[in-house]
Order: structure tokens, then sequence, then C-alpha cells
């Protein structure tokens, strides 16, 4: 008799918490008026990207500017997803010949494949950098130099604690 009560009083928490849990989760972010979370849907700020996030504010960038960057960025979007394309179907044929049992130079082939769109989507991203820092001003770029060198060694400073950490 107990374990009767005991089961259908879980069975009855259990339904509450399926039905409650994914309600307090979608109000968990609507209300929330910080700085940090303001005007942002999953994590897309200031340019739409999670890159962006907080560059915009701390290189100061003038409306002009965001403009000029949204506008590039869109010009190049559909490139980018076309090269993104056919480096998943690249992948996937190089995959599909590693299972099939393809001959070394038929994975050759396909790998050199990879590689080259690899490096393709390397070099778009490079164009895309110096397009970026065309539209900054010396100031800009010097606070971007500086944003990275602080990012360089928080990585290796959590880099070193972890390796430490291991041993």
């Amino acid at each position: 008799m107990k374990s009767n009560r005991l089961f259908v009083t879980g069975v009855l928490l259990l339904s509450f918490a399926s039905v409650a849990m994914p309600t307090f989760a979608g109000d968990a972010g609507k209300n929330c008026d910080t700085k940090h979370h303001a005007g942002q849907e999953f994590g897309q700020a200031n340019f739409g990207g999670r890159d962006f996030r907080h560059l915009g504010e701390a290189l100061a960038l003038t409306d002009t500017q965001k403009e000029t960057l949204k506008a590039q960025r869109e010009a190049g979007k559909t490139a980018r997803e076309a090269l993104f394309t056919k480096l998943a179907d690249a992948r996937r044929a190089l995959a599909t010949a590693v299972e099939a049992g393809a001959n070394d130079s038929e994975l050759n082939a396909l790998a050199d494949a990879v590689g080259k769109l690899h490096a393709e989507q390397a070099l778009v991203g490079a164009k895309a950098h110096k397009a970026f820092l065309a539209v900054l001003t010396a100031e800009q770029k010097q606070t971007l130099a500086e944003l990275k060198t602080k990012r360089l060694e928080h990585k290796h400073k959590h880099r070193t604690v972890d390796e430490s950490a291991e041993s």
C-alpha cells in the first residue's frame, strides 16, 4: 500500500515537472533587463552573430560603420554558404569512399578536394577580415589589438591551469 502511494506520488510529481519546467524555462529570459541580455535573442546581438556580440560596443563603432559591416556580411553570405555546402559534400564523399573501401588514389583525390576547399574557406575569411579592418579607424584597430592580446592571455592562463590540473 505504501509503495503504491509512493509510486502515484512520483508519477504525479513527474507529470507536474514535465508540464511546469518548460513553462518556467520559456519565461526565464523574457524579463531580463540587464545590459548584457537586453535586446538579444539566442545570443544574437549587435551584428547578428556571436563573434560580434560585444565588439561593436568595445570598438565604439559608428552607425555608418555598423551598416557597412552588415552590408559586407550580407554580400558574402551566399558565397560562404555555397562554400560550406561544397565542403560538407566533399567530406561526405570522402567518408563514403572510406566506408566503401576505396583505393588510396581515390582517397587522396577526395582528401585533396577537401583540403582545397578548406584553403578556399580560409582565403574567404582572410579577405573578410581585411575588409573588416578597412572599415575601422586607427584607434579602433588599436583597441581591437588590445582586446585580442587580452583574450589570448586569458586563454593561455586557462590552458596552463587546465594542464597543471591534469598532471
